[in-house]
C-alpha cells in the first residue's frame, strides 16, 4: 500500500482503528545485499584500484654456463573509482493523516503536527523506508547509469521512469555489458531477448533446449580460473534459472532443486556450479526496462565471484542514518539520509557472460 492511499481508508466506515491491525501488502523480502559483491569502504572519488595479474612464461629448455637471462613481464591493472552522491529527502505534516485511519495514532492537543514516536512512523513508515532503501541499494549497484535515458530517446528506460533515481553512479551492469561488448568470446548470446515482443521472448527462451544451451555454453568458453575463485558462481534472472528447470527436466527428466537460502533467493547447482537465481534483476527490469512491448534484455546471467563485483564507498557503511526529526516553526515532519557510492569491476577476463 502506498502511503498516500491511507487517505482511502476512512475512520467511520466500521474497519480497522488500530494501525498495528493494518496488513500492508506484503514486501519481498531480498537477500542480503554483499552476498553479490564486494564492499570497500573509504574509498574517494578518483582512486585508483589496482591488481596485479600473472608473471610471462619461465623455464626454458637446456642448462649451461654463461645462460642468457631474460626480461619476465608481470601484468599490472588498475582502474579507477567514480563516486557519486545519493539523497533521500522525505517530508509528512499530520494534516495529510485526518480523515484517513492514521488519524487515530496522532498526538493530541499542540503536538498533533509530531508524528514522531507515533504508530504511523514506527509501524508503518520505518519499516516501509528501510524496504526502500534496500531496494535503493540493488537499483544503484546494479542498473545505475549516469548516462540513464528513456527508451522514446534511444534509452532503454520506462516511460515515465524518474530519471535521476538511476544517475548517481554506472552501476555493475553496465561495466559487465561494456567486457560483453569488447570481448565477443566472454559473452553468450541469448536469442530470445532480441524478439520483439515480452510474450516472445519469454515464449523463444523455454524452446527444448535453449536453456541448456546457454548454460552450457557459458561453462565451456569461461576462463578456467573463475571457477576457483571465491564465492564463484552462475549468478541469474529468475527467467533464466526457470527455463533451465524446464529444460532439464524436458530432456533429461532431471529435476534441478532449488533450496531457499534467504528471502527471495533461491540457490541450486549445475554441472558441479552453483548457481543462484535473483529475482530483484527481474522485477527492476520489468518495472524500469519496459518499453511497453518488450523489455531490455530481460534473461541475463554472470558467471564470477563477489571478490571481482566492487562497491566502494567513503563511508563506514553502505547505507547511512537516518536524520528523522519534527520542525517546530513549520510543523513538518522530515526524513533526511545521504550517501555516496561507485561500482568497479576487477579483472575483466574473470566474467563469462550470458544477455
Amino acid at each position: 500500500m502506498k502511503w498516500e492511499e491511507l487517505s482511502n481508508l476512512t475512520p467511520d466506515n466500521g474497519a480497522i482503528k488500530d494501525l498495528k491491525e493494518l496488513i500492508i501488502a506484503e514486501v519481498f523480502t531480498d537477500p542480503v545485499l554483499e552476498q553479490f559483491f564486494t564492499l570497500m569502504y573509504n574509498v574517494k572519488n578518483g582512486d585508483k584500484v589496482g591488481y596485479v595479474g600473472e608473471m610471462s612464461d619461465v623455464g626454458w629448455a637446456g642448462d649451461k654456463c654463461n645462460p642468457e637471462y631474460k626480461k619476465a613481464t608481470i601484468d599490472f591493472l588498475e582502474k579507477e573509482w567514480k563516486i557519486g552522491s545519493w539523497t533521500v529527502p522525505l517530508e509528512w505534516c499530520y494534516k495529510d493523516l485526518e480523515n484517513t485511519i492514521a488519524e487515530y495514532c496522532l498526538k493530541k492537543g499542540t503536538d498533533i503536527g509530531d508524528l514522531t514516536s507515533t504508530d504511523y512512523m514506527d509501524d508503518i513508515v520505518y519499516p516501509a523506508l528501510k524496504d526502500a532503501m534496500i531496494k535503493m541499494m540493488w537499483r544503484m549497484v546494479w542498473f545505475s547509469d549516469t548516462d540513464a535515458n528513456l527508451h522514446s530517446a534511444s534509452g532503454v528506460f520506462s516511460t515515465g521512469t524518474d530519471l535521476d533515481l538511476f544517475k548517481t553512479t554506472d552501476g555493475l551492469w553496465k561495466h559487465l555489458f561494456a567486457i560483453g561488448t569488447a570481448s565477443a568470446g566472454q559473452k553468450t548470446a541469448i536469442e530470445a531477448n532480441t524478439q520483439e515482443s515480452t510474450a516472445l521472448q519469454f515464449s523463444k527462451l523455454k524452446e527444448a533446449g535453449v536453456a541448456i544451451g546457454i548454460f552450457d555454453s557459458m561453462l565451456e568458453n569461461a576462463d578456467s580460473r573463475i571457477a576457483g575463485l571465491p564465492g564463484a558462481a552462475i549468478y541469474c534472472t529468475k527467467s533464466l534459472a526457470d527455463a533451465l528447470t524446464k529444460d532439464l527436466k524436458r530432456e533429461y527428466k532431471e529435476i534441478l532443486t532449488w533450496e531457499q537460502v534467504f528471502g527471495g533467493l533461491k540457490v541450486s547447482e549445475y554441472n558441479g556450479v552453483t548457481i543462484y537465481q535473483i529475482p530483484i534483476w527481474d522485477r527492476m527490469i520489468m518495472q524500469y526496462q519496459n518499453d511497453g512491448t518488450k523489455l531490455n534484455l530481460p534473461h541475463r546471467a554472470i558467471f564470477g565471484s563477489p571478490r571481482e563485483m566492487l562497491v566502494g564507498t567513503p563511508a563506514n557503511q553502505l547505507i547511512s542514518e537516518l536524520d528523522i526529526f519534527f520542525e517546530r516553526k513549520e510543523r513538518m515532519n522530515y526524513i533526511y539520509s545521504t550517501g555516496k557510492l561507485g561500482t568497479n569491476i576487477g579483472q575483466d577476463d574473470l566474467f563469462q557472460l550470458a544477455y
